[in-house]
This record gives C-alpha cells, sequence and structure tokens, in this order.
C-alpha cells in the first residue's frame, strides 16, 4: 500500500496545529508517524478527526469544566454565608427545629381531635335540633383552634438552634397570624 508521507509543516498548516502539537499528538498516538519528519497523511487526518471526536463526546457527556465547577464552587460558598447571617439576624430556623415544632404541633392537634368525639357525645345527645348539635361541634373545634393558637412554636435560643414546643411566647412564631382573617 502506498503511503502519502509528508513533512511535519504540511500536516501542522493542514489540521491548522503547530509543529509542536503535531508532536505532541504523535507521542499521544493520535497521529501515527511514518518516518522521522514524515507523517502519513490520511492517517494523520483520520486520527486527528477521532481525536476531536472522542473530546466531543466526552465534553457532550458532562466532563468536569474547571470554570464551571469554580463558580459553582463560589456560588455555594456564597449560599452558606448567606444561611448563616440569616441564621445570626434570627430569619433562618434549623430544619430539625422546625420538624419538632411541626411534629409537636401536629401531635397536640391529633390528641385534642381524638378527644372531640368522647367530649361532644354527651353534649350532643342532649341537644334536640340541628343547630345546636353544631354549635356544639363549632364551640369545641373554635377551642380546640384556640388552645393551638395559643401555644407556641418555635422559640429561639441564644445558640440560634430553636426549640419545638416551649419557650418564651414573645420569641416564639405566632401561629394565630397564620390564620389571618376569619381564623381560616
Amino acid at each position: 500500500m502506498a503511503t502519502n508521507a509528508q513533512p511535519i509543516g504540511v500536516i501542522a498548516r493542514l489540521l491548522d496545529l503547530s509543529e509542536r502539537r503535531i508532536q505532541q499528538l504523535s507521542r499521544e498516538g493520535v497521529i501515527p508517524k511514518a518516518e522521522r519528519g514524515q507523517y502519513d497523511l490520511v492517517a494523520a487526518v483520520r486520527g486527528y478527526v477521532a481525536y476531536l471526536r472522542d473530546l466531543a463526546v466526552k465534553a457532550q457527556a458532562g466532563a468536569p469544566d474547571f470554570g464551571v465547577e469554580r463558580a459553582r464552587l463560589i456560588k455555594a460558598k456564597a449560599d452558606i454565608a448567606e444561611m448563616e447571617a440569616d441564621g445570626r439576624r434570627g430569619e433562618l430556623l434549623p430544619a430539625d427545629a422546625v420538624e419538632a415544632a411541626w411534629t409537636a404541633v401536629l401531635a397536640r392537634l391529633r390528641a385534642r381531635l381524638l378527644v372531640l368525639p368522647d367530649r361532644l357525645a354527651p353534649l350532643c345527645h342532649e341537644e334536640t335540633t340541628i343547630a345546636g348539635v353544631r354549635d356544639q361541634i363549632r364551640k369545641a373545634v373554635r377551642e380546640a383552634l384556640d388552645e393551638l393558637a395559643a401555644t407556641p412554636v418555635i422559640a429561639a435560643d441564644p445558640d440560634g438552634a430553636g426549640e419545638a414546643g416551649d419557650g418564651d411566647p414573645a420569641v416564639a412564631l405566632d401561629p394565630a397570624s397564620a390564620a389571618g382573617a376569619l381564623d381560616q
């Protein structure tokens, strides 16, 4: 088979690379070398095209880009600093404290709701009208909701960690403010 051996300068101009880069690619096995200072033209072009194709596949597969990764790191550090500042100002609560507070509120609500039938059965039995039964049920539900509204949900610690269920109501989140107009 006849080879089309060309000097490194021709290959470099054809591939729009420096002669030094051609030598590097040859050492990496991308461009096969025919003989000293000479390269097979077809093999060099095929090798370089395959090399570029592999680079494109790696780029599409999400090969890490230093600039992008550095920008992500800087953004993550800025987000952490912002969360710490919000926490110090009392604008941010730890997730475990919020979860514990909601668990306490929901447990209290569950307990109040489970007691309603036993408490309302005798009262409703004495009522002679549907309107009277409805009023008894409304009164009992309102009492349960008022009790929950008066319960402090999360109190801030000096550490900023937060506590669920107890603490100074002045620093607690006000559950009544969430109800809004008409206690809804």
